[in-house]
């Protein structure tokens, strides 16, 4: 029998931080996040408050690195489904929507958890500032997935851009809500968000004859 591999303590504790942020995950989304405590996290990993207070100042980092590892295998499922198809503008839209419907809206606890967390950082300006910062990676995939579909070298309106990114964006985020809601039906939802996309990317493309010609001037 091979020999047990003695891990060495920076293993050691990137397993113990592994563990708790999963027994966090399995925990906000059965019980919810401000019914889930510290303790009750420990518990769940097999482990000690102070491994907790070891890995995490309090439970919000723990919110945040859940949130940050959900958001990011998101990201790399949409890139990931884009980049299989032919390139054309119907399947890229295709390609969002199917995304939309079976791994976003389709995961109801997730974005539960990110409504509650949300609130609950609200008013800590330390706290809110982290949480913006971590969604800083959905606004920059918004952002090169609009890119994507302009020519090649054509020069867009910057402000258009940023429109295009915060717009898309903001649909989603309310577009999420409602769904959590029951308030928006999810075909509905769907054909939201791709008319919102569409928007844009027309918008952005009028921008380019502006801008060039303005580089001309």
């Amino acid at each position: 029998m091979a020999a047990r591999k003695v891990l060495t303590r920076a293993e050691s504790q990137a397993l113990t931080r592994e563990e708790l942020i999963e027994a966090a995950e399995r925990l906000f989304y059965a019980n919810g996040y401000h019914a889930t405590s510290l303790a009750a996290i420990a518990a769940e990993a097999g482990r000690t408050i102070g491994a907790v207070y070891s890995n995490f100042d309090r439970k919000e980092d723990l919110g945040l690195e859940v949130l940050r590892g959900w958001g990011s295998q998101k990201l790399s499922r949409l890139a990931t489904a884009i980049a299989s198809t032919d390139g054309s503008l119907e399947q890229r839209l295709a390609a969002v929507a199917n995304w939309w419907d079976t791994q976003l809206i389709a995961e109801n606890d997730a974005l539960i958890l990110a409504a509650e967390f949300g609130i609950s950082v609200v008013r800590d300006r330390d706290q809110r500032a982290a949480a913006v910062e971590a969604c800083q990676r959905f606004v920059e995939a918004g952002r090169v997935l609009l890119l994507d579909h302009l020519p090649e070298g054509a020069t867009h309106s910057q402000e258009v851009l940023e429109d295009a990114v915060q717009g898309v964006l903001g649909t989603a985020i309310g577009l999420a809500v409602g769904h959590m809601t029951e308030m928006t039906p999810n075909d509905r939802s769907t054909s939201v968000l791709i008319a919102t996309v569409e928007f844009w990317l027309r918008r952005l493309g009028e921008s380019i004859g502006v801008s060039e010609a303005s580089a001309l001037t």
